[in-house]
């Protein structure tokens, strides 16, 4: 296997974790494209550090990946705020894909929309919508996510894919078929090195050979097929509830604010003097790390936390709340003496007791795993 730059890792996991996220676009993109990668290499033209692969690969892909969702009976919003009877928020798309599931609706559904694509064979009533929607997919995936995906690491567009503007012209009469589809909508170009992260751990990335998907593969087979993969894939994502901690962390300072008249955010040092303003915080997000020990719940106004949401507070930031933060680690380890202990020695500290200067040693260990939360995973830094 080829070297790899831990860089490109780094590079992938900023692009997921930070870049925005309003529609499903960016998902449909990097798996089409680490799919493509993966199958369709022998199409690849290398050009220095650079790597071209047809365009109608990604659009095929899109079609693949859109059906189901646009032909499903239920409603599946792949937009924030995007509703059935919206006419505006939706993905650009949906109107004239969803004529193309309705048309085949009673005619055989997705399979036999698919071979009429493969074999060109689209009858004409059907073939104008679905060569307006191959044209909507193309213009969508090059003006919206290979255009945007990656500004949260390049600072620029185009910083991770580019469209090369090269497609041949169509013959008249030419069908609507995966050839003219794949031979006549251009190229598009990423670099290399990112080509054979793709190449050799993409379906890592993208979920398919992930040891999760595996395991439940597996369950699905021994259990006969009674139960389905996504069924078990839900099982096992099954994660303990966060209320009663959040509850107990709630009471602690219900009781610190009946004691002094009020308390303070952790993160803004402004005052909480009204306990319908209090909201218990993980300190690193729980949809980062399902962690519910006490000392990752802390005080913070709503408002305040609102505006923190998923990110992680910078190393430089936990050190300069630190004073606040141990503060309110005293106070919980006075009511949960013996849990708080075991919970920070194992989560954070890595000793089997408490030792004297404890907290500094939390502390640093806090600073680190937000480090490599932010510089390695990707995740958004946060500060006030």
């Amino acid at each position: 296997m080829e070297s790899f730059d831990l860089q490109n890792f780094k590079t992938i996991n900023t692009i997921i974790e930070r870049d925005s996220k309003d529609s499903t676009y960016k998902f449909a993109l990097l798996r089409g494209v680490i799919e493509i990668s993966q199958e369709y290499q022998h199409l690849r033209h290398e050009t220095g550090d650079l790597v071209s692969l047809p365009l109608g690969l990604l659009i095929e892909k899109w079609l693949l990946y859109y059906y189901p969702l646009i032909e499903s009976q239920e409603f599946l919003p792949q937009l924030h705020g995007e509703k059935p009877d919206s006419a505006h928020k939706r993905i650009s798309f949906r109107p004239v894909f969803r004529e193309v599931t309705d048309y085949y609706a009673g005619k055989g559904g997705f399979s036999v929309f698919y071979n009429d694509y493969v074999n060109g064979s689209f009858p004409a009533e059907i073939s104008s919508s679905v060569g307006e929607l191959i044209g909507k997919l193309k213009t969508t995936i090059t003006t919206m996510p290979m255009k945007h995906l990656g500004r949260s690491h390049g600072h620029r567009d185009f910083s991770i894919f580019s469209y090369n503007n090269d497609a041949r012209r169509m013959s008249a009469g030419m069908p609507v078929s995966q050839e003219s589809v794949v031979n006549y909508s251009g190229t598009f170009s990423f670099r290399k090195d990112l080509f054979l992260v793709f190449q050799y751990l993409g379906s890592f990335i993208s979920g398919d050979d992930s040891l999760i998907y595996q395991w439940a593969e597996f369950t699905s087979k021994a259990s006969g097929g009674s139960h389905t993969v996504a069924s078990v894939m839900e099982t096992l994502r099954t994660v303990p509830e966060t209320g009663r901690a959040v509850s107990e962390a709630r009471q602690v300072y219900t009781q610190l604010h009946g004691k002094n008249h009020g308390l303070d955010c952790v993160w803004s040092g402004k005052p909480i003097t009204d306990l319908a303003m209090l909201h218990v915080d993980h300190l690193i997000p729980f949809s980062v790390w399902k962690n519910n020990n006490l000392w990752n719940l802390l005080p913070a106004l709503e408002s305040v936390n609102a505006k923190k949401r998923d990110k992680i507070p910078s190393p430089d930031f936990i050190h300069k709340r630190s004073d606040a933060i141990v503060s309110y680690w005293d106070s919980m380890s006075g009511v949960y003496p013996r849990r708080f202990s075991r919970e920070i020695n194992l989560a954070l500290i890595g000793s089997p007791e408490k030792l004297p200067g404890w907290q500094d040693a939390a502390l640093e260990r806090l600073g680190e795993k937000c480090e490599y939360l932010i510089e390695v995973r990707g995740f958004d830094a946060w500060s006030m």
